[in-house]
């Protein structure tokens, strides 16, 4: 099997299991080829990896930010990344640079930017060096100049995320729960 077709068979597998476990499919919505294409172009980008490409056209057009959003209070997708925060997650590299801290990344400057955390602290990047790649890694970039590999793969990241809104879900039933039991004496 083509390795692009086996990430995004990955990533679909990945979600599929999610939405099991109990997410609603239709609380996300996905973006089209053209849409991921506009998007990584005004990044200066001209490839998308076939993960990326696969989580993009399930979870790419946020319906809105809230907790019950698969990457809850971050910036993602189409619709809200864009070429300013490539400019500021560039500025992350920077500061590394200015301060002499190590990073490995091989090429930020042809890098696309995945997701932030909406106040341009932080971002999650692929390195321009592994666009080519199927499945690349996920940097994290922080305005501190911190840069560090958080995700072997795009895949393994897609994973972990799906584990944080499995986590988060789980999390806000015990406390809805406790908060209800609280009303009533038993």
């Amino acid at each position: 099997m083509d390795e692009g077709v086996a990430a995004e068979a990955r990533v679909r597998d990945i979600f599929d299991d999610v939405v099991a476990r109990g997410f609603r499919a239709e609380a996300v919505q996905g973006a089209s080829d053209g849409e991921i294409d506009t998007w990584a172009a005004a990044q200066g980008v001209h490839m998308v990896p076939a993960a990326l490409r696969e989580i993009l056209r399930i979870i790419g057009k946020p319906r809105r930010k809230t907790p019950t959003g698969w990457l809850a209070s971050s910036a993602f997708g189409v619709d809200s990344i864009d070429a300013r925060d490539k400019e500021f997650a560039g500025w992350c590299v920077e500061e590394a640079d200015e301060r002499g801290i190590e990073h490995g990344m091989r090429d930020p400057e042809g890098m696309l930017v995945v997701a932030g955390d909406g106040t341009s602290a932080s971002f999650l990047v692929i390195d321009g060096s592994a666009l080519v790649e199927p499945d690349p890694p996920i940097w994290l970039l922080t305005e501190s100049g911190a840069i560090r590999r958080t995700s072997e793969s795009t895949t393994a990241w897609f994973a972990k995320t799906g584990e944080e809104l499995m986590n988060r879900t789980r999390q806000h039933a015990r406390r809805d729960q406790a908060y209800y039991d609280s009303l009533f004496r038993r």
